[in-house]
């Protein structure tokens, strides 16, 4: 936003609670800003609150997460679809075809849990001699996948790889070989846990909050908008973490010149 000096932007947290999320468009729209960016914490859950706001004319961003109203201006985020499916490509490839495989889900109901889900057993319906031996649905959270993998554990006996929807949640899992979804590159997350080889892989999931703000400005001042924006993920190896980790910190080193100018 420091490239507009026409715009104010308020950010609110519902902490993944629903109804604190539905209290907290209620009341910005009551407030009466101008456009409303909102990442739902569940697919179906809030689409009352989003509905609301859109038809009292106020633009409506879905950002990161969908809703399953049509109701809305204009979606950004990553295809999670995609993620899904390199990430089962990775793992088949790295088990050269055979082996047992779990999933830790995201939170249920989630848009990136459905697609992520769906993504990585269509890649590995290619591989019939791995077996995705069960899906387990967690909260995104280390303490929820930890708990859902002693369940796993004491269940099947031979587990090769761990699949989970974020990479504190393959942190928590605690297996042989994991995976996981974010790469971010702050200390200790997902870029730091490939290059320290507590992760095997994870996916580097697009954010940008530049690309978010310059949608909410062209839809403001009537330019012209793409209404679906999909954001390209990329896998994160040992191969090119290190690289990875140098150009985020040359970023982060530019964002800070920027805020002090």
């Amino acid at each position: 936003s420091y490239y507009y000096n026409n715009l104010d932007v308020t950010i609110v947290s519902a902490h993944d609670n629903d109804q604190k999320q539905i209290e907290q468009i209620d009341s910005l729209v009551k407030a009466g800003v101008d456009l409303l960016v909102v990442s739902p914490n569940q697919i179906s859950t809030i689409s009352d609150a989003i509905d609301r706001a859109y038809d009292q004319g106020i633009p409506v961003i879905l950002f990161d997460r969908k809703s399953d109203s049509p109701k809305y201006t204009a979606y950004m985020g990553a295809d999670n679809y995609e993620i899904g499916r390199t990430m089962g490509s990775y793992i088949a490839n790295k088990l050269k075809g055979r082996g047992n495989v779990v999933e830790i889900m995201g939170l249920k109901g989630s848009s990136p849990a459905i697609e992520r889900h769906k993504g990585f057993v269509d890649a590995l319906k290619k591989y019939p001699n791995i077996q995705l031996l069960e899906s387990r649905s967690a909260d995104w959270t280390t303490n929820s996948s930890r708990t859902q993998m002693d369940k796993l554990m004491a269940h099947y006996s031979s587990i090769d790889v761990v699949f989970a929807h974020n990479d504190r949640m393959a942190l928590g899992a605690d297996s042989t070989l994991f995976v996981g979804v974010d790469a971010l590159p702050t200390p200790r997350d997902g870029i730091d846990a490939v290059r320290e080889r507590r992760l095997a892989a994870s996916c580097l999931y697009p954010t940008r909050g530049d690309r978010v703000i310059e949608l909410a400005m062209n839809i403001l001042e009537g330019r012209p908008y793409e209404r679906n924006n999909k954001l390209r993920a990329a896998l994160v190896t040992q191969e090119n973490a290190t690289l990875l980790h140098m150009q985020a910190e040359e970023v982060k080193r530019q964002y800070a010149r920027l805020e002090n100018i």
